[in-house]
């Protein structure tokens, strides 16, 4: 074990001695063509002119929705065509020619959005006449956005997509509320194509601004030893106690996953490296996955960057941007208490120690020798406490991490280092650009046809005005829908779906989109599509059903929290009453954890499991109504707590490893 550990403490970051191609695997999506010779340059010159042209916007005045937001597309979408193949027996060293042929009528369509711009906007749209090159090319447009949307996470939102235009041309034919006037074909054409509402709305425009430069942000930390750094951090804040390898890999997937913004990608990447680790030293097959995917999970849901959720629900609901971050702040730490008190409770029972604290790497070290990469953190922190838009904050970040990783030697990337980083910029960005693209074509037939008003009525129906039950309903659908759908997409969705019932339920705005945003996260580890539990899985040979299930139980905070965030006092525009809430929730999670573990310095009996249990509830009862009302459940769930931690403590047998 102490091995194990070992080899994770050796980490040193020194990026300049790492050879160009093993640089380049590492930050380049594996799924994705690598090429050589001219074709290879080709590449990295259109995707880093997409990065730099992205980070220019970011500190200029904006040359108008459509020319931006097209211009993104006319560089994306292409690239998708050439990087990723269509078919899993496609060659991958080189296009085929259906690649270029797409790539090419991409270019074009695209590049002629952009060039026409000025003319769509002094059009009215629904009465000028539409030209027939126009519906022409937005027919194209749109094929080639759902090919590439196809290629790069799977037909499943093509599926939705189809099925949303059908519903648009097909209006009148729809029984009871679902029935509308219908939009002619051409007419939808030029609501998608050759207007602000559809391919070119708010979504796309998400993706070709804030969202791009904040996943440079994160591959420029990893291009830098910024992970490195994260592990190490970890090391030394948790690696010398019990089970030190899974407390690891808790803190570092929770600092890489805030950053990356995909669970998928977080677990391939840091869960390589804790999952065998956590093996080593104890840890079942399952639980070793559970573990990674769970914290890998949470980091979408951790301030200050949340995998670019925060930015993306301030966009649609309007609310300030520090305003989202710092209610977040008490949910996350809930988030992440209910997996550690599992790993600390499952390392207890098999008595697994951590390494000596003279083999790990001192806090102080760590700071001292990482200061200048974790400072750009702080500078996307300030600029955004400062009031600057995301946009401008996310790309004096980028530029700001560059810099200061010039100070160090061991973290400092040549210019050819530079170069792929760049362009691994644009690559990871590929991976959601066409997937947010057809994101904004569903929600531009949403606005339509008026779905919006039709959801709401049917869910109004269902729930009976039930809040608790419109919530279950709001949890049911984000898991249905997610179970095709990235994370980003599937909140988008349902979020333009979904929030304004709640709302009419009397949800707070703020508290409706937090419900659905953490939904959106429970179909990529809940069985039966559990994307990030199979990758887990994958990695620790285990069964992937079990792991998923077992996610279930150690994030159990994620199934409980929306409802606290709609009925307890999470949100309250106190903050003396959020923390009061927070520690109340704290002693619920705790106590529920220990409960479904089983395990407290010694196996629990079941009288003292169901007391942990009604301690819980009385932890969430203190967090209903006022603190004064609270505090008699808070004082409850306290004592009841206490006796079982009285009775197991005193009758404490030694742990036997492997129990």
């Amino acid at each position: 074990m102490a091995e194990a550990l070992s080899d994770l403490a050796d980490q040193k970051v020194d990026v300049a001695t790492v050879p160009q191609d093993e640089f380049e695997a590492q930050l380049f999506p594996p799924e994705q063509r690598r090429f050589t010779g001219p074709l290879k340059h080709a590449v990295t010159l259109a995707a880093v002119t997409l990065t730099l042209i992205t980070l220019y916007f970011a500190f200029t005045a904006t040359i108008g929705e459509i020319a931006t937001r097209s211009l993104y597309l006319a560089f994306a979408v292409p690239l998708s065509f050439v990087l990723y193949p269509a078919l899993a027996r496609s060659r991958r060293d080189r296009p085929s020619w259906l690649d270029w042929a797409l790539a090419a009528a991409a270019v074009v369509v695209f590049g002629w959005a952009f060039l026409s711009q000025g003319r769509w906007l002094d059009r009215y749209v629904g009465f000028d006449d539409i030209p027939p090159y126009d519906i022409v090319l937005g027919v194209i447009a749109l094929v080639v956005t759902f090919e590439a949307t196809r290629r790069t996470v799977g037909g499943i939102i093509v599926g939705l997509n189809l099925v949303f235009i059908v519903y648009a041309v097909t209006g009148p034919y729809w029984p009871g509320l679902f029935q509308h006037r219908g939009v002619p074909l051409d007419e939808l054409i030029e609501a998608l194509y050759m207007d602000t509402t559809g391919l070119f709305n708010f979504i796309t425009g998400i993706m070709a601004t804030f969202l791009f430069a904040f996943l440079l942000f994160g591959v420029l930390l990893r291009a830098t030893g910024g992970d490195v750094i994260f592990t190490n951090l970890a090391l030394s804040i948790a690696g010398h106690r019990r089970g030190g390898p899974a407390k690891v890999a808790v803190i570092s997937s929770a600092l890489m996953g805030m950053l990356s913004g995909s669970s998928i990608s977080n677990v391939a990447t840091t869960g390589t490296m804790t999952i065998p680790l956590m093996k080593r030293t104890g840890y079942k097959p399952t639980e070793a996955a559970a573990i990674e995917v769970v914290a890998s999970v949470g980091g979408a849901l951790t301030p200050p960057l949340m995998g670019a959720g925060a930015f993306i629900m301030s966009n649609l609901t309007g609310l300030p941007l520090l305003t989202i971050l710092l209610y977040s702040i008490g949910p996350a730490l809930l988030y992440y208490l209910s997996v550690y008190v599992y790993t600390d409770a499952t390392a207890a029972k098999r008595n697994l120690k951590g390494l000596p604290r003279e083999e790990l790497p001192r806090l102080v070290d760590v700071v001292f020798d990482g200061w200048h990469i974790l400072a750009s953190i702080s500078i996307l922190v300030v600029l955004m406490l400062l009031d600057y838009t995301p946009f401008f904050a996310a790309g004096a970040c980028v530029l700001g991490t560059f810099a200061m990783a010039m100070v160090r030697r061991s973290t400092r990337i040549g210019p050819a280092k530079i170069v792929a980083t760049l362009e691994a910029g644009t690559r990871v960005a590929l991976s959601i650009s066409a997937l947010l693209a057809s994101a904004a074509i569903i929600y531009g037939v949403v606005v339509q046809t008026g779905l919006l008003t039709k959801i709401t009525s049917i869910l109004l129906s269902f729930s009976g005005g039930s809040s608790f039950i419109a919530i279950a309903l709001i949890g049911l659908i984000s898991y249905v829908v997610g179970m095709g759908l990235p994370v980003t997409a599937s909140y988008v969705i349902i979020a333009a779906l979904g929030a304004p019932f709640l709302q009419d339920l009397g949800v707070s705005l703020l508290a409706a989109h937090l419900i659905i945003f953490w939904f959106a996260q429970d179909s990529t580890m809940t069985p039966p599509i559990c994307m990030t539990a199979m990758v887990g899985a994958r990695i620790a040979g285990a069964d992937p059903m079990k792991t998923g299930w077992l996610c279930v139980k150690v994030a159990k905070a994620l199934y409980i929290l929306p409802f606290v965030f709609a009925y307890g006092n999470l949100l309250d525009p106190s903050p003396y009453v959020v923390v009061y809430g927070t520690l109340a929730m704290a002693l619920s999670i705790a106590a529920l954890q220990l409960a479904l573990t089983g395990y407290w310095w010694r196996p629990l009996g079941v009288a003292e499991r169901a007391g942990l249990t009604a301690a819980s509830a009385c932890g969430i009862g203190a967090t209903l109504g006022t603190v004064v009302e609270g505090l008699p459940w808070l004082a409850a769930a306290a004592v009841l707590t206490a006796i079982v931690a009285v009775r197991a403590r005193g009758r404490a047998v030694p742990s036997v490893a492997g129990a």
